[in-house]
């Protein structure tokens, strides 16, 4: 029995033995662990990356791909060189970070590097080229462009005249980029020289004569136009050249082409600040009247015509036409025309009544009212309003 029982302790001592080896060799390697430096904690890593220590530095630069915030602080901050580039490589994906290095970073073989990262993005291109503190940087971006539009781009709204001339010396014999700046460009001198550009292109004058919101951009076309007078066929572009041109004589001939065009004379007589090019315009316009039948250009002629039996012919031929006769009787400065439109009116009670209310002529409103207060007449009209 005594035997027996001595069998069935030993496995449980020789377990016992065996077991505490083993623990006290697992806690030994756990503290070891402990006490020896973390190789993969942010802290050693920053550590590393401002040791000096080339291959090491480089390999910590590595085990950061894909931190972008840590990558650009590098970019921007780090005194290594090397350690600056690689960070730039490993942001080639991040467009939006590498712009932001070009724009702001104060070491250029940095911003050159992004920009190698960034040659074939246009569009990144034009925003350094319009937004870098750098003028070596925002001057680089614009050599490595080779859009023409994106050129004219920069030409046309960066803020830094340096980029802004570059890229406009580099569109210089593209008509099509240099109408875009002359068109589009807030700056004054840019406009100028792109004009300037084009000074011998007819067709780019004439759409930037007729289309440009710049009055300085108009006027700058009129006057180079006015050089080609004979190569100008536009109908649009030979009525602008009539009510603007600096030159008399251009604006004499510009007029005397639209002689069989009554819209283009009317848009010169008021739109044009020459009076020569308005009284030309008016004169032709009048000439016009047997042939017109137009009532707002016909009343045009009855109220600004100098010509009398011109005026007169207008008004006749606006029989019919109350509101077009009273704006005869209520604005022309010219009483016989007054007088003619007011005895056209006599059966039009609505009208003389505006007449007699609005015209700027004491003596013309005083006569419309005395044409609705005759018996006959005011009479009709009680007895239309009383049903």
């Amino acid at each position: 029995m005594a035997t027996s029982i001595r069998k069935l302790r030993l496995p449980s001592v020789s377990i016992e033995v065996s077991e505490r080896p083993m623990r006290s060799g697992k806690t030994k390697a756990l503290s070891s662990a402990h006490s020896a430096p973390d190789r993969y904690s942010m802290a050693h890593l920053a550590r590393i990356l401002t040791s000096g220590e080339r291959l090491a530095m480089l390999s910590a630069v590595d085990r950061l791909k894909g931190r972008v915030r840590v990558l650009v602080e590098l970019a921007f901050f780090s005194s290594f060189q090397f350690v600056r580039l690689a960070a730039v490589s490993h942001l080639r994906q991040d467009k939006d970070a590498l712009v932001e290095i070009a724009k702001y970073c104060h070491y250029s073989d940095t911003r050159s590097s992004v920009l190698d990262e960034l040659s074939s993005d246009i569009e990144c291109l034009i925003e350094v080229a319009c937004s870098s503190l750098f003028r070596d940087t925002r001057i680089e971006s614009v050599e490595m462009m080779g859009d023409i539009m994106a050129l004219a781009e920069v030409a046309s709204r960066s803020p830094y005249k340096d980029s802004r001339g570059a890229a406009l010396g580099k569109v210089s014999s593209n008509s099509s980029a240099l109408k875009k700046v002359a068109e589009e460009s807030p700056y004054r001198a840019s406009r100028q020289a792109a004009i300037k550009g084009v000074s011998s292109d007819v067709a780019a004058l004439s759409a930037l004569l007729l289309s440009s919101r710049h009055q300085d951009v108009k006027k700058a076309a009129a006057s180079l136009l006015s050089g080609y007078m004979d190569d100008v066929f536009d109908p649009e572009a030979i009525t602008e050249l009539a009510k603007l041109s600096p030159n008399e004589d251009v604006r004499y001939l510009a007029v005397g082409r639209l002689s069989e065009d009554p819209w283009a004379l009317r848009r010169v007589i008021s739109e044009s600040p020459y009076l020569d090019s308005k009284g030309t315009a008016l004169m032709l316009l009048s000439d016009l009247v047997p042939k017109l039948d137009d009532a707002e250009i016909l009343a045009d002629v009855a109220i600004l015509s100098p010509y009398q039996d011109c005026r007169t012919a207008a008004v006749e031929r606006l029989s019919g036409q109350g509101t077009a006769l009273a704006s005869v009787a209520m604005k022309s400065k010219f009483k016989d025309s007054r007088e003619v439109a007011l005895v056209m009116l006599k059966g039009d009670v609505d009208s003389l009544k505006s007449v007699a209310r609005l015209s700027k002529y004491q003596s013309t409103r005083k006569k419309a009212h005395e044409m609705i207060a005759r018996p006959e007449v005011f009479g009709a009209e009680l007895g239309r309003i009383l049903g």
